[in-house]
């Protein structure tokens, strides 16, 4: 864990791992009950954004009254938490004809991200998603 030191506050965060695809910033904000803390969680950023998140949160640090944190995510943190359990019961909950729908959307936007996306992680994880989908095969 890493702390960065602002003039009147602090940001932490951790370096972020191999298996890291998101950054989020967390901002502590005082809770309903007097002398709390709740955090304020600002959206999912790609982990390529990582770096620009933590120079984001140093240069408000000082105007925040508590401090900062950024926080790599890979994609067990994020199923582990209760942020998804919707989207999961909704997908378990579809008969075969609307998962085979789902996953015709699914493979077509794939399909489209390596045909039109100048980004090359973009296009490896379209390209992986495919391979998981068992729609392209990928010989050694």
């Amino acid at each position: 864990m890493t702390t960065i030191t602002t003039q009147r506050n602090k940001v932490i965060t951790e370096e972020p791992e191999p298996g890291d695809v998101f950054v989020r910033i967390s901002l502590l904000t005082p809770g309903d009950t007097t002398g709390t803390l709740h955090p304020r969680c600002l959206r999912y950023q790609p982990i390529s954004e990582y770096q620009a998140a933590v120079d984001w949160a140093v240069s408000i640090a000082d105007q925040m009254a508590h401090r900062i944190y950024v926080v790599p995510l890979s994609y067990r943190d994020i199923r582990n938490t209760e942020r998804f359990t919707p989207i999961c019961e909704a997908v378990a909950s579809m008969d075969d004809r609307q998962r085979g729908v789902m996953r015709r959307d699914v493979v077509n936007s794939m399909c489209e991200v390596l045909r039109d996306c100048d980004d090359w992680q973009v296009r490896s994880n379209a390209y992986d998603v495919l391979a998981q989908l068992k729609v392209i095969h990928h010989e050694s």
